[in-house]
């Protein structure tokens, strides 16, 4: 596999040059992603995070992209007990955690494939591609608060770990909200948004209205 947006791997004060045609795919290195889940519907601000480890080399860098298309890169290096806790024997387990705030709205709307890409320090390398889908939410960054108002919700939706919020008002628009919890993140997220419309309670179980591919 070949990844044309991988130049050098940066490791403390060397650097590793990798060559695209010489990387070798290694199952052993354990990569998660935790944020976004697949097949969730984002208009906001968020992180794509996670965390991955070895257990003979140590990883340091992940590389993102988005529809095929190199997007970043991101060190790895947070600290991660849960891990450790999980791989005690894994090279550097305890700063395996990784993370990048992303602005999806600078994304087009409609489905994208995000693919997560660790190397380690040998240039061996683990993969994992999820789907999600941007919907843009008001199309623009809110910047002033009073704009929004929960005042005008007419039903409040419960699923076992969500609240769908129907009739949120945002700038004189009404959205259908979902508020989610987030493992990772430790507090509820705005998991999904749409235009407003009347929802079958029966209907609701959380993440009812994924973005279809290719729309």
């Amino acid at each position: 596999m070949k990844y044309p947006g991988l130049m050098a791997v940066v490791f403390v004060a060397s650097i590793f040059v990798a060559d695209a045609q010489a990387q070798t795919q290694d199952d052993n290195l354990k990569i998660m992603l935790e944020s976004p889940y697949a097949n969730t519907q984002i208009g906001q601000i968020g992180e794509i995070r996670g965390w991955a480890t070895h257990p003979t080399e140590e990883v340091i860098v992940i590389y993102m992209y988005v529809d095929g298309e190199y997007f970043t890169e991101v060190p790895v290096g947070g600290q991660r007990a849960d891990v450790q806790n999980a791989y005690p024997d894994y090279v550097n387990s305890l700063y395996s955690g990784w993370s990048q705030t992303t602005n999806f709205k600078s994304l087009t709307a409609g489905y994208h494939d995000l693919e997560i890409v660790a190397y380690t320090e040998f240039g061996t390398y683990n993969s994992l591609t999820i789907g999600f889908c941007v919907d843009k939410f008001t199309g623009e960054f809110i910047s002033d608060a009073s704009t929004i108002d929960f005042r005008t919700v007419d039903v409040v939706h419960k699923a076992q770990n969500a609240l769908l919020l129907e009739g949120v008002e945002v700038d004189g628009e009404f959205y259908n909200m979902e508020l989610h919890w987030s493992t990772a993140q430790q507090g509820f997220v705005i998991e999904q948004t749409r235009p407003y419309e009347e929802i079958i309670d029966d209907d609701y179980s959380a993440y009812c209205q994924i973005c279809e591919p290719g729309l």
